[in-house]
C-alpha cells in the first residue's frame, strides 16, 4: 500500500528524516574541505538514503527499513560529542565579529559628533538646563530611545555644607564617569561627567551652604548624532566641494599642538565640510564663502552663508583668512575643510588644509537618535 505520510506515525517519521537529511548536509557543506574521503563518501550515502525515504510514493515498511539502516549503519555520523553545539555557536559568533570588523575597517565606521562646529547640519552633546522635573520613568526611556536624551537632577536632602564636587565613578569602581556632590553627612550623584554637569547648570562648589531641598542641578543631556562613515569611497574618488568628509590629525601640528597641552597624545578625528579642494583660491567675505573669485554655489555652502534655519554665515578666522581680502590657495593635494557653524568651528582657518593621506571617508548616514537630522547627510 502506498503511504502519503501525511498524518499519524508517518508524518513524525517525515519530519524525522528532513531533520536527519538537514543535519547530514551541514556536515558535508562544513566538512567539506578537512573532512577525509571515505567519512564524506558515507555521509553522501546517508544522505542518497534520506532523499529515497522521503520519496511520497514509497511504502511505510520500506520508509521505516530505511531508519533503522541509517541507525544501525550510519548512527555514528548521526551523533555528536557535546560540545559540537557549542562550537557551531562559537564558529557563527567569530564569524559575526570577523564580518563586523571588517566592515568597520574598510566600509562603514560609525562615529559620534562630540562638539558643535557643524551644527545644525549634525549637533554634538548638549547639556542644557530644565526648568520643570524630569518626565516619569516611560517618557523618560521614550526620550532617550528616540532623541538620545536624558535627564539629570539633584537636590539636597537636607541642610548642609559641600565639602566637594568631584567625578567618580559608579559604586566607586565601576567605569561609569559620575559626578560627586559631596556634603557633611549626605551626597548626591550625576550619571555624567563634572564637564557635562557645569555645562548643564551645576553651580555647587566647595564650600556652600545649602538648604534642604534645594536643587543642585536640573539639566538634559543630548547625545551626539551617530553616523556612518562611508570608507570606501575615496578609494575610487577624491572628496568633492561641499561634502561632509573624516580625517585624522596626524602631523597637522596647529591641532596636534594643543591637544598635546591638554595631554591628549595621538591622533584625533574631525568632522567637517570640505569646502574647497586643491589648486582653489578661498576667501571668507562674511557672511559668504568665496571660491576661485566667486560666491561658492554648492547648496550646502549657500545655506550656511544665507544666515537662515540656525545657520549662523561664514566668519574670519584667526589665523588664516583673517581679515578683508585674505585669500589662500589650497595645495595640490590638500583640501579645505570648515565647519558649518562657522564662529564657533576649529577648522582649517586655525590650522591650514587637510593633506590627503589623512582622509577617513565620507560622512554618509545618521543612524541615531531620529531626529529631523536622521538619514542621508547633506
Amino acid at each position: 500500500m502506498i503511504d502519503y505520510f501525511f498524518f499519524g506515525k508517518a508524518k513524525e517519521e517525515r519530519t524525522q528524516l528532513r531533520a536527519i537529511s538537514h543535519f547530514l548536509a551541514k556536515r558535508v557543506r562544513y566538512g567539506r574541505d578537512i573532512l577525509p574521503t571515505a567519512l564524506l563518501l558515507r555521509l553522501q550515502e546517508a544522505r542518497g538514503l534520506c532523499a529515497k525515504a522521503l520519496h511520497w510514493r514509497i511504502v511505510a515498511a520500506d520508509r521505516q527499513g530505511i531508519l533503522t539502516q541509517l541507525e544501525g549503519s550510519y548512527g555514528d555520523l548521526l551523533r555528536t560529542d557535546r560540545h559540537h553545539g557549542r562550537r557551531e555557536n562559537a564558529e557563527v559568533a567569530l564569524v559575526a565579529i570577523a564580518l563586523a570588523l571588517g566592515v568597520r575597517a574598510y566600509f562603514f565606521q560609525p562615529f559620534k559628533i562630540p562638539t558643535h562646529s557643524m551644527r545644525p547640519t549634525l549637533l554634538g552633546i548638549l547639556n542644557q538646563p530644565e526648568l520643570n522635573s524630569p518626565p516619569h520613568f516611560f517618557p523618560r526611556v521614550l526620550d532617550f530611545i528616540w532623541l538620545g536624551k536624558s535627564y539629570h537632577r539633584a537636590a539636597a536632602p537636607k541642610d548642609g555644607t559641600i565639602l566637594s564636587v568631584r567625578e567618580g565613578r559608579l559604586g566607586g569602581f565601576i567605569p561609569w564617569t559620575t559626578t560627586e556632590i559631596i556634603a557633611d553627612g549626605w551626597s548626591q550623584s550625576l550619571w555624567t561627567n563634572l564637564q557635562e554637569a557645569r555645562e548643564g547648570g551645576l553651580r555647587s562648589r566647595s564650600g556652600d551652604q545649602v538648604k534642604q531641598g534645594d536643587v543642585l542641578a536640573n539639566f538634559s543631556s543630548t547625545t551626539g548624532d551617530h553616523l556612518f562613515v562611508n570608507k570606501m569611497i575615496y578609494q575610487f574618488r577624491k572628496p568633492k566641494r561641499a561634502e561632509t568628509f573624516v580625517f585624522t590629525t596626524d602631523r597637522i601640528e596647529g591641532i596636534e599642538s594643543g591637544l598635546r597641552l591638554r595631554g591628549i597624545e595621538g591622533s584625533q578625528y574631525y568632522i567637517k565640510r570640505c569646502v574647497a579642494i586643491g589648486g582653489d583660491v578661498v576667501e571668507v567675505r562674511p557672511p559668504e564663502l568665496w571660491i576661485n573669485g566667486a560666491h561658492a554655489e554648492a547648496a550646502a555652502c549657500a545655506k550656511v552663508a544665507s544666515k537662515t534655519d540656525g545657520y549662523p554665515g561664514y566668519t574670519f578666522g584667526p589665523s588664516y583668512l583673517g581679515k578683508s581680502g585674505d585669500q589662500y590657495r589650497i595645495p595640490g593635494k590638500d583640501y579645505w575643510a570648515m565647519g558649518d557653524n562657522s564662529p564657533n568651528s576649529f577648522d582649517s582657518r586655525g590650522w591650514g588644509p587637510v593633506p590627503a593621506a589623512n582622509l577617513v571617508g565620507k560622512g554618509a548616514f545618521v543612524y541615531w537618535p531620529f531626529t529631523k537630522r536622521w538619514g542621508l547627510i547633506q
